[in-house]
């Protein structure tokens, strides 16, 4: 995937710059909507496009933040409109019981902004978590205030490295694959014990 998107944007810095802005956009949209997509990796060419061809930075941020922030708030208001349906889904009602769904709830009602926050950060759960914050109803204002300002954090810090790095900006693309093979095998080691404790816990009162 990664060498298709490489290939679309070489393509795009000799075309119209505006194909060049919506492909930015519509990366950022894509990222949430489908969290495999390498969107980090384009931000980061962004900003090494931004000093390339002297685009004006504080745009291409704008761009890159404002199609993050509307997929972000489809996806909160999607959890926040299917909440019934979603919650009962095969999947959610074996992860979740009566009990640890309350607990759950309680939990995003008092810390979801923390949550929606720190899970952008975390390879794969950011966009679980705004659905999850959705279903959850967390403070509309508050979450809303969190994406956005998680967002032009993230970006701005990414597109800024590219632009500093220049040609070198696939160093910054290692370094985050690194940090997300990690983070990824601490998930699934979770994950599986988390598991394996629910079905002790159900033979035990079986």
């Amino acid at each position: 995937m990664e060498n298709v998107i490489l290939d679309i944007i070489d393509r795009l810095t000799n075309s119209n710059r505006l194909f060049l802005y919506l492909f930015f956009f519509f990366s950022q949209c894509l990222q949430i909507i489908f969290p495999p997509y390498p969107g980090d990796m384009v931000l980061v060419i962004e900003g090494y496009l931004s000093e390339l061809l002297h685009l004006n930075i504080y745009f291409v941020l704008i761009i890159a933040w404002f199609g993050t922030f509307l997929s972000s708030l489809m996806l909160y208001k999607l959890g926040e409109k299917e909440k019934e349906k979603i919650l009962q889904l095969k999947i959610i009602r074996i992860i979740f019981d009566t009990e640890k769904f309350i607990k759950i709830k309680e939990m995003f009602n008092k810390y979801g902004s923390a949550a929606i926050f720190i899970s952008k950060f975390i390879p794969g759960i950011h966009s679980f978590t705004l659905l999850i914050a959705g279903i959850f109803e967390v403070n509309k204002k508050l979450a809303y205030l969190t994406i956005g300002i998680v967002n032009i954090t993230h970006h701005a810090l990414l597109i800024i490295l590219g632009k500093i790095l220049k040609e070198n900006w696939a160093i910054i693309i290692n370094m985050m694959k690194t940090y997300n093979r990690y983070i990824i095998i601490a998930i699934i080691v979770f994950g599986f014990f988390y598991l394996l404790s629910i079905r002790i816990n159900k033979k035990k009162f079986d």
